[in-house]
């Protein structure tokens, strides 16, 4: 266990993950013709799942550290934060530039924009844009750590947007989302609910001296 947690806690596993999935579900079908019969709208669904599933992935890490804090399988996995959020954005950018290039032209694409999940994605994918750009030291110490975290608290409003755009963006869709809906429900309430369930005994805190 150890040494798979080591695997998995090094910054090159992480990378060859985050970039593997671009590669096999999107650039290798891509050049080998195996995206169906419209390609781009095959792209823009794919693109959008890697995005959303990644940033679902990052939002269950922290009560995952909580509910396992003594887990080095999720320390590990917890050092890729960043770069997972990071990711995520990066392939919610590319389902945008799908979705721009599947509309074709400018009056299709102005038209797209009367629909209410074009504006719940742009909203999200907005957010996800200023999370990606301060997810650096120096941002952070610009912020100072306190207004930082206040600031990336903000991932939880872009999931819930980005996963009603969704949601509504078409028939079926609710399908792929509860399976991300519901776990990370209950992960949360099973953070919530731990201390409360099961109380730290006085012996295990640490004394004041």
């Amino acid at each position: 266990m150890l040494l798979l947690s080591r695997l998995i806690g090094h910054k090159l596993t992480a990378l060859v993950i985050l970039l593997g999935l671009g590669i096999g579900l999107l650039i290798v079908p891509l050049l080998t013709g195996h995206l169906g019969a419209n390609p781009l709208e095959k792209l823009l669904h794919q693109s959008g799942q890697i995005a959303i599933w990644l940033l679902v992935a990052v939002l269950a890490l922290t009560p995952l550290r909580v509910l396992f804090s003594k887990s080095p399988l999720v320390a590990a996995l917890n050092r890729h934060r960043r770069w997972i959020g990071v990711a995520a954005c990066i392939y919610g950018v590319l389902h945008f530039a799908c979705h721009v290039l599947y509309e074709g032209d400018p009056a299709a694409i102005l038209k797209s924009f009367s629909k209410p999940f074009i504006w719940f994605g742009l909203a999200g994918l907005t957010l996800l844009i200023v999370l990606a750009l301060t997810s650096n030291n120096w941002s952070m110490r610009k912020l100072g750590g306190r207004t930082w975290k206040r600031l990336h608290r903000l991932a939880y409003v872009a999931a819930a947007l980005l996963l009603w755009h969704q949601t509504i963006a078409g028939k079926g869709h609710w399908h792929d989302s509860r399976w991300l809906i519901f776990p990370l429900i209950a992960l949360e309430l099973a953070r919530v609910l731990k201390p409360r369930l099961f109380p730290k005994s006085p012996a295990s805190s640490p004394q004041k001296v």
